[in-house]
């Protein structure tokens, strides 16, 4: 079984990281909102902690087991809903698989018909709502989250590794 796992047992330690907080208005799509802060702050990679708030819509996906067994899960079709609490999420910010930003999250929602629901987050469909939404943000520019091929689970998902312009022939 370790075997099997071996490329989701990787992780890099750096030597220095930044905490700071991305208010996401009213009216505005979670992914255009991190993603122009971020490219304004050169943020390459991050780690998001998403705080609770109104979505005036959403796009989740949820996952169920693979039938054919060729995956650990696969995900469904999207669930739309309107006027929806989001309790938590947490996301990572890094580059998919032609170097493009990516902004992969799964979370947890009230629907609008009091349903709690989670998955995966559509971030460019997740419009805020009036409250806003607080993002806890913790990056480093030493370590770089990309999208490879997991052997495990048969889908692209992040591995961490040095950046790009690290150094690491010392």
């Amino acid at each position: 079984m370790m075997q099997q796992l071996n490329s989701r047992v990787l992780s890099l330690a750096g030597l220095g990281q930044s905490n700071w907080m991305l208010d996401v208005p009213d009216g505005a799509s979670i992914w255009e909102w991190v993603s122009a802060a971020f490219a304004q702050h050169d943020i390459q990679s991050a780690h998001l902690d998403l705080m609770g708030g109104h979505l005036r819509s959403a796009i989740f996906y949820t996952g169920y087991p693979d039938p054919a067994g060729k995956r650990i899960a696969q995900y469904g079709a999207p669930n739309h809903t309107g006027n929806a609490t989001l309790i938590s999420a947490m996301g990572i910010y890094g580059k998919d698989r032609e170097g493009k930003p990516l902004l992969h999250c799964h979370g947890c929602l009230v629907t609008g018909n009091g349903q709690t629901q989670g998955g995966h987050l559509d971030m460019q469909q997740c419009i805020v709502g009036q409250t806003g939404i607080r993002i806890y943000v913790t990056g480093t520019n030493e370590i770089e989250f990309v999208a490879r091929l997991d052997a495990t689970s048969g889908m692209y998902v992040f591995h961490p590794q040095l950046a790009e312009h690290i150094d690491d022939t010392t």
